[in-house]
């Protein structure tokens, strides 16, 4: 996968990021635009994505162009709550491969790790803050973008999809006691109301969902016969492009599934449909290990993001699987000849 960061002038003659996210994030946007009287493609060639963007999941994004798409298809469809609307087709779907793995963690708590590093891992744009105090679970958008004009249908694209991923893992009874938004409505309240069915807060410091605490606790349900087929086709249609190159293959679905903490060769193996000796073989064949492909990965992903973001230097070691920083630190410097630190002033 190449990765390519555009960069942007500023006022003061530097260069700042263009933060990216994944195409994941518009899961179900070819499925809620014609029921809404649209065409997908149109309205992605109008911001510039190629039309066949929702089959190619690991494209990348600018933030901005996704925040236009946004607002382009409130203006055009009349449609004030589409962000919602885009929500309620998510949940699980938006991990994509992960997804598949997450469905055989023990619990809501592990389920939301993985998922909350997923999303670390994704989207350079905001990353979320997951926080136990008081027998409650307060869960922040923290955004890292600034200036990018209306971007409410995004917020309420995250945290409403957040909120329905909670519902899919663990019960569909699973209520926010509180959800606060930044901005001020654009929908009627009784539209969040029922959406959200909690009480909705606006023009507050951060977008926050809170839940009780004891969700944590509850196991995940049982996977439908749709979400398992969605997840199969999903992953056959990430590496569709890679036939014959079972390295290359390899390498897409760990960049794919990092948020899953502790990878190993057996949940790669599980995914492609292919015993663990037998991937084994072939990726010797091929000249490499899924140790060495892990660590391209690994590296290749950070680089991404101490790149083009400002993510913190202990979250990103976390979410990559490092056991603490120094070990990130240390396989980063072997790697690159700095520190992850020393590396992103370079870069700046």
């Amino acid at each position: 996968m190449a990765v390519v960061v555009a960069m942007t002038g500023s006022g003061d003659g530097l260069m700042s990021p263009t933060y990216e996210i994944r195409s994941g994030t518009l899961a179900g946007f070819n499925t809620l635009v014609p029921q809404l009287g649209g065409i997908p493609s149109d309205f992605l060639a109008e911001v510039g994505l190629p039309a066949d963007c929702m089959r190619r999941p690991d494209i990348l994004i600018p933030i901005s162009t996704l925040i236009d798409l946004l607002n382009l298809c409130v203006r055009e469809l009349q449609c004030n709550d589409f962000g919602l609307r885009l929500a309620e087709q998510q949940g699980l779907r938006m991990l994509g491969v992960l997804g598949k793995l997450v469905l055989k963690e023990k619990d809501l708590d592990a389920a939301l790790s993985a998922s909350h590093r997923y999303m670390v891992l994704h989207n350079q744009a905001d990353h979320w803050r997951i926080i136990e105090r008081d027998s409650r679970l307060y869960a922040y958008r923290i955004c890292h973008y600034e200036g990018l004009g209306v971007a409410e249908q995004y917020s309420e694209l995250a945290l409403g999809a957040a909120c329905r991923l909670f519902r899919e893992l663990a019960g569909a009874d699973i209520r926010p006691r509180q959800v606060h938004f930044c901005h001020v409505p654009v929908s009627s309240l009784q539209r969040y109301r029922e959406y959200f069915e909690a009480e909705v807060f606006f023009a507050q410091e951060y977008d926050c969902l809170v839940f009780d605490a004891e969700v944590l606790e509850r196991p995940l349900n049982a996977a439908s016969e749709g979400l398992v087929q969605y997840f199969e086709e999903f992953t056959q249609l990430l590496i569709q492009g890679q036939r014959g190159d079972i390295a290359s293959q390899v390498r897409t679905l760990i960049l794919q599934t990092l948020g899953a903490q502790q990878h190993n060769l057996a949940q790669v193996a599980q995914l492609v449909d292919t015993p663990v000796r037998t991937l084994q073989r072939h990726l010797r064949a091929a000249g490499t290990s899924f140790k060495q492909l892990l660590q391209e990965a690994r590296m290749e992903t950070a680089r991404w993001h101490l790149r083009s973001s400002n993510i913190d230097i202990a979250l990103l070691s976390a979410s990559l699987g490092y056991t603490d920083t120094s070990a990130f630190s240390k396989a980063f410097r072997t790697v690159h000849g700095n520190s992850p630190l020393q590396w992103r002033k370079l870069q700046h």
